[in-house]
This record gives C-alpha cells, sequence and structure tokens, in this order.
C-alpha cells in the first residue's frame, strides 16, 4: 500500500474473489495482519482471549481466537474500525490530521507472515467455518444478582393500576410524576398525601395507586438511585464522612457540629448533597435505549473532522497511555464542570451555590450534551463562596471515581446480554478560570489519576 493511498482500504472492499468465491489475497493478508497484532497483546497472550471486530459483535464480546478468525471470514470487519486501538495499535502511528492516511506504514516482506501460505489457510478454514459460523456465537450471560432485581422491579411496576387501565399507567409511573410534581411546585408532604387520598378514592377498587407520600418514596427508592447528606463543619474545614462522620466537633477549628436546639434530632449547621454516580452509569447499560450507544465513541468513523471529543488527539494519547483501559469500550470517559450561580435571582439577596454536574463522553453528540445524561452529583451549600474550600465538598466525588478507575463496578450491558467489570476515568474538567484555579489543586493529585496524565494536552488544545 503507497503512502498516498486510503489506510487499509481493502476494510471497504469485497471480502470474496467473484469469480473463485474465495477470500480474496489483499482481505486474507489484511486479516492476518491484524490477527498477528492482536495476539500479540498481553491480556490476549493470557486469557486466548479477543474482542471480536467483525460486522455482528462490533468489539462487544470477548471471544477466542479460533472464532475470531471465523468471524471475519464469514461477517467482515464492523464499518470504520480502521485503526485498531482496541487491540494494540498506537495512535501515533497514524496522522492526526488526516486519520484515516498512512504516512509511513512498513510494509510486509516475508511470504511467510503475509504471502500465500496464509492466503490458502484462509481460505481453507473459511470453507470449513461457512456452515458452522451459526453455533459460534459467544454464550449469552444471565443477568447479574442486582441488575436481576432491577428488571424483577421493572416487570413488576409494568402492572397496570386497574384493570382496563390506560396503556402506560403503573403504580411506579404514577409515583414517578407525583414525585416530580412535588419537586417542580414545592409541595408540602401533607398536600401529596391529601391528593393521593382523593385520587385513590375516585379509582376503581383493587387499584395499586400510591396511597400516601412515604408508598410512593418506596417505589420510587426501589429504583436503586440513592443520595447521600452529609454535614459539613460551618467553616467548610471538613466534612462529617467516612472515618469523621461520628464525630461533633471539627477537627481543625473545634467548632461544634451541631445548632444547640430543643429538639431530639440534631439540627447540623450546614450540609451538602452528594448523588452517586455508579449506579446511574450502570443504568445506562441497562436500558435498550442507551446500551449499544455508550460504545459509539469505539465504533463510529470519522470523516477527519473533529466533530467528538473522540476523534481529538488528547483521546488518543489517553488511550495509548491506558491501552488496558482503552481496550474494553464499555468503560466511561467522564468531565466534570462547575460553577457558582445565585439561586434567587440578580435582584435577591446575595448567596452562591455551587452544583458539580459529570457527563459522559460515551455517547454520540446528539445524545451526550442532553439534559437527562448531565448527572448532577453534588451541591455545595452557601451562603458564601467555597474558595479554596471546594475540594472538601469534592472529597466523595474523588473516592467513587478512584474506585471506578482502580477496580470498577460489576455491569450489565442489555444490548449484548453481557456482565462486564465497568471502569470509568475523568478525562477533563470544564470550568472558567477562577473555578480552575478552585479545581486545579486535586485534579492533579497524583501520578496514577488518569486525568494528571493528559491534562497539559487537553489545555493546550
Amino acid at each position: 500500500m503507497s503512502s498516498s493511498s486510503y489506510f487499509r482500504s481493502w476494510m471497504d472492499g469485497p471480502m470474496l474473489d467473484p469469480e473463485s468465491n474465495l477470500l480474496n489475497d489483499e482481505y486474507a493478508r489484511g486479516v492476518g495482519e491484524f490477527m498477528e497484532l492482536a495476539c500479540q497483546q498481553p491480556i490476549v497472550l493470557q486469557t486466548r482471549k479477543l474482542k471480536c471486530p467483525c460486522s455482528i459483535c462490533r468489539n462487544s464480546h470477548n471471544i477466542r481466537i479460533d472464532l475470531v478468525w471465523g468471524h471475519l471470514y464469514s461477517n467482515g470487519f464492523m464499518p470504520g474500525y480502521k485503526i485498531w486501538f482496541l487491540h494494540g495499535e498506537r495512535p501515533e502511528y497514524i496522522s492526526s490530521s488526516e486519520p484515516y492516511i498512512v504516512d509511513s506504514v512498513e510494509e510486509p516482506r516475508t511470504e511467510v507472515d503475509y504471502g500465500v501460505g496464509i492466503v490458502e489457510m484462509v481460505n481453507d478454514a473459511y470453507r470449513e467455518n461457512m456452515q458452522s459460523m451459526g453455533q459460534n456465537v459467544d454464550r449469552l450471560e444471565e443477568p447479574n444478582a442486582e441488575a436481576c432485581k432491577f428488571f424483577s422491579m421493572l416487570d413488576a411496576a409494568k402492572q397496570p393500576l386497574y384493570e382496563c387501565c390506560r396503556e402506560g399507567h403503573s403504580a411506579l409511573s404514577s409515583a414517578s410524576r407525583l414525585m416530580t410534581i412535588k419537586t417542580d411546585y414545592n409541595l408540602a408532604e401533607e398536600c401529596v398525601d391529601a391528593i393521593t387520598d382523593f385520587v385513590k378514592d375516585i379509582l376503581p377498587e383493587d387499584n395499586h395507586f400510591p396511597g400516601t407520600y412515604y408508598e410512593i418514596q418506596k417505589l420510587v427508592a426501589g429504583l436503586g438511585l440513592p443520595y447521600q447528606m452529609i454535614d459539613v463543619c460551618e467553616d467548610n474545614c471538613m466534612i462529617y464522612w467516612r472515618e469523621d462522620e461520628d464525630r461533633t466537633r471539627c477537627r481543625f477549628c473545634q467548632k461544634p457540629r451541631y445548632q444547640e436546639t430543643s429538639g431530639r434530632v440534631p439540627v447540623p449547621y450546614k450540609r451538602m448533597w452528594y448523588l452517586p454516580i455508579t449506579e446511574r452509569l450502570k443504568r445506562l447499560y441497562q436500558s435498550e435505549r442507551t446500551a449499544g450507544p455508550m460504545r459509539w465513541h469505539a465504533e463510529h468513523r470519522s470523516n477527519g473532522e473533529i466533530t467528538h471529543p473522540s476523534d481529538a488527539e488528547a483521546w488518543r494519547h489517553f488511550q495509548s497511555v491506558y491501552p488496558d483501559f482503552a481496550y474494553e469500550p464499555r468503560n466511561v470517559y467522564l468531565g466534570l464542570s462547575t460553577d457558582g450561580f445565585n439561586p434567587f435571582g440578580k435582584h435577591g439577596r446575595q448567596y452562591s451555590l455551587w452544583p458539580v454536574i459529570v457527563t459522559h463522553y460515551n455517547l454520540p453528540p446528539s445524545l451526550c450534551m442532553r439534559r437527562e445524561f448531565l448527572f448532577l452529583l453534588i451541591l455545595v451549600p452557601g451562603p458564601d463562596h467555597p474558595k479554596r474550600s471546594l475540594d472538601v465538598f469534592l472529597q466523595p466525588l474523588i473516592y467513587e471515581l478512584k474506585m471506578l478507575w482502580d477496580h470498577g463496578a460489576t455491569a450489565y450491558d442489555v444490548s449484548t446480554k453481557q456482565n462486564f467489570q465497568m471502569r470509568a476515568a475523568l478525562m477533563w474538567t470544564i470550568s472558567d478560570f477562577p473555578a480552575y484555579g478552585m479545581l486545579s489543586g486535586w485534579s492533579t493529585h497524583g501520578s496514577s489519576s488518569p486525568l494528571s496524565a493528559f491534562e497539559d494536552i487537553v489545555l493546550e488544545e
């Protein structure tokens, strides 16, 4: 292949020779080149399995090496996968200005590796595998216990409110709708109790409509999306979390944690809200609507323009530094943003509330910036500006991100019917310069953080 030709154009052409109905020589050499590269990777040498890039598996299945040969003979490569970065190819071999043009590719020089012998071997295997490929599909897996519990709850929630009820109305949908109304209009719990009591009375008997706000909370809590209220020192010195959870005074300023009240329940001076991200990321793979698109970043084909962060040099650099993370296309790439605002408007009293929002860049551009995929994780309370104390409020998020990076979490991909270990990496932070000064103290906290490895590249871009 000359330096002016398109990179791996044989992947776009026909697999079979129209005259002999066998694999053409160029495609056979290409399959051999791919398999030699993929089989040299340490994880493949250890497990004897690799991700199959055929047009059906699309890098979502880890299967035996011999089955990958058969898949590629029968199905061909998935569209656009011309840079084999999930199988050990280094992005620096590819021109950054023209991703699919080869500046300098070393041609195969020995017939032993890519010559006539490999073509004959491929065609022999092709004949043997064409009849049996229908049964050589990677086995499907049952959902893990946590996913089973979630799916069972959804199935139970699909039961109609009453006999002959209009489709789409169930106890769970009604509870979710009422919870939204309560939040939008700031209704008191007693008001919601009155509404549910009235609606339940006018519906037919034996209906499943929740009768109280407490029942609504129980139904919604079954979705498994928890939140935490964490007490904070009055001067933002520390949060009462993990090993400090039982403290009654600040470790630094010695100010008391609770206000002096006559009630039995202690009232803290300040609280923050934290909404963990792990369960919400798992939900993206448990939904048919989002499970497949979560692999878009690894499967889409770029025309040379940067229309998504996965088309940029920083993304490819990250994958070359952490190939084990890039090897699994279902791992999640995150971006974090924060800024302060006054919830009372311009003419209200001075108040600075800081939401911390995380978005994931696995999805295509049409989805990843939609409101439902911008996850609110932390609400830093006011009324004062947190200043350098922002890292105090970020401790739960940093801890969870480290756990997702080092160990991951078991998730179930409903699109491939497989359990897998989902990991996540914080790619970058998005903020103005004052907020960047507040975030920079923790974003480079150690060399084990993926953010610190390529933060300079992101800033340069």
